[in-house]
């Protein structure tokens, strides 16, 4: 169904993205993206098919094409999620889309406030980018979040995850990518690589199969920078599939990383406890 409206009470030029972000707020991001993308929108009866363009008050804005709503949103906790309660510490698998913590402006559910509900007051110790699943820590509070906070600091707690990304690409069969990020200069919702200043971020990986255009690969981080195993990814060619910031977002239906493992260290808490998150169906390799 074509819709057109006419963009009044900016207090300054908007990118176009933004403009159809609030008109569509139960659309997401990448939603908003894929119609622009197709041509699917028009501005003063102009198609345009960059979400960077610049959209003034007193400009009509055709839509041709609806952005696809969000999935639901989980409302409550589901049990299922839970990996391990230690009394003090929960292991917890979040799904891919629901955010670890609230954000500000962003009127949904997150992970953080949805085990706060089910289990009582907990401390989100790290988070997962919304589009990731995986494994996620909380701690109910007291002498843990001391040790938490150590493991974290000290950088002593193991990290594992799996990714689905394009190939052909520059990855060895192992290495390691030693790149350091800063926010992009362009986008604010990104982060780059930068030959100086930013911030260290060191990832190990190993290519487990390459089948097509696309492979398998375990990534190892050992710094926890933002979007630090997406932007190293696509920095070497290979963008993780399902990326809407640093790949192409149609390339798969959902964002192809997952957090498969996490282990805290023996040397701060007597013994390591490891916790493991089940590998969804879409991580699975083909048949040969």
């Amino acid at each position: 169904m074509i819709e057109q409206f006419r963009v009044s009470g900016l207090t300054a030029n908007q990118r176009l993205d933004r403009i159809l972000r609030a008109r569509y707020p139960h659309s997401g991001r990448q939603a908003i993206q894929q119609i622009i993308a197709r041509r699917q929108v028009q501005v003063n009866g102009r198609t345009v098919w960059l979400a960077s363009w610049s959209v003034a008050n007193g400009d009509t804005i055709t839509v041709l094409e609806a952005p696809a709503p969000l999935p639901p949103q989980p409302q409550r906790f589901d049990p299922a999620w839970l990996i391990a309660d230690e009394g003090d510490l929960l292991a917890v698998d979040k799904p891919a889309g629901l955010l670890s913590e609230p954000k500000r402006g962003l009127d949904r559910p997150s992970l953080l406030q949805l085990a706060s509900a089910h289990f009582g007051p907990v401390t989100l110790f790290h988070r997962l980018d919304r589009d990731t699943s995986g494994v996620l820590l909380l701690t109910r509070g007291g002498a843990i979040n001391a040790l938490m906070t150590a493991a974290f600091q000290q950088n002593l707690v193991h990290k594992e995850y799996l990714a689905v990304v394009a190939a052909p690409n520059l990855l060895d069969a192992t290495g390691v990518i030693d790149a350091r990020l800063q926010p992009s200069r362009s986008r604010r919702d990104q982060m780059e690589v930068t030959a100086k200043g930013g911030q260290r971020a060191i990832t190990r990986y190993t290519v487990i199969a390459t089948v097509a255009d696309r492979a398998w690969v375990r990534l190892f981080p050992e710094t926890g920078r933002t979007h630090q195993l997406r932007v190293h990814l696509a920095h070497l060619g290979a963008p993780i599939l399902g990326d809407r910031l640093y790949g192409v977002a149609d390339s798969a239906p959902r964002l192809m990383l997952h957090a498969h493992m996490i282990e805290l260290p023996a040397a701060i808490f007597g013994a390591a406890r490891r916790f493991t998150a089940s590998i969804a169906p879409e991580f699975t390799l083909p048949e040969s």
